[in-house]
């Protein structure tokens, strides 16, 4: 797990959140302190320092800071997925060492390819890495698109809006205005002859 300097400055770090600054926040983060406990009861095994996951839980709230029941789930679910992902870890390392003890004089691959069953269970522990991986993804992903839901502006309210827009009909004047546009240019009165120009034959009086 996690060295002793590792863990003082985790310790360190968690100190420096002022925790949630909204009401929904101080509302969600009321029993935080109660659920890790209930929750490092039930994942920390026997020879795992409870201190380290406690740790682990103040990282992710001082980094995430979930600010409802659906992100606090998804929050959890990657604590729970990168803490049990450690664990398999510390396994695998030493599934390497008993391996290759069993194979001395031999190299790793020569040792895996011997098909003995620590190199089986080798094998199903870093199948158990990557789904604890995998599950870890899923819930950053979720908790983003959470978040980036809630961030949008509703597009329904908007499209309500433009249809209110186009449905209103314009200002009396403007049809006015319309109506004058639309109608076809007068045409120049004809010419009589009558003018000062001397009558029709260009003759003046």
């Amino acid at each position: 797990m996690a060295s002793p300097a590792q863990i003082t400055a985790n310790r360190a770090n968690a100190q420096k959140s002022t925790g949630p600054r909204s009401v929904e926040g101080k509302s969600a983060s009321r029993f935080n302190a109660l659920k890790h406990g209930i929750d490092a009861a039930s994942i920390v095994l026997p020879g795992e320092d409870p201190a380290d996951y406690d740790a682990l839980v103040a990282q992710y709230q001082l980094e995430y800071q979930p600010q409802s029941a659906s992100e606090s789930f998804h929050v959890d679910t990657m604590i729970r997925a990168d803490w049990q992902k450690r664990r398999m870890q510390n396994v695998e390392a030493d599934l390497y060492h008993t391996v290759l003890a069993e194979s001395p004089g031999n190299s790793l691959a020569a040792a895996l390819l011997a098909d003995s069953p620590a190199a089986k269970l080798l094998v199903r522990v870093q199948r158990q890495i990557a789904a604890f991986e995998r599950t870890w993804h899923r819930a950053n992903t979720e908790l983003r698109r959470v978040r980036a839901e809630k961030a949008e502006p509703s597009l329904e309210g908007s499209f309500d809006k433009y249809l209110d827009f186009i449905s209103i009909p314009p200002p009396i004047h403007e049809l006015a205005s319309l109506r004058e546009w639309d109608r076809p240019p007068a045409c120049p009165p004809a010419h009589t002859g009558t003018e000062d120009d001397g009558g029709p034959d260009g003759a003046s009086a």
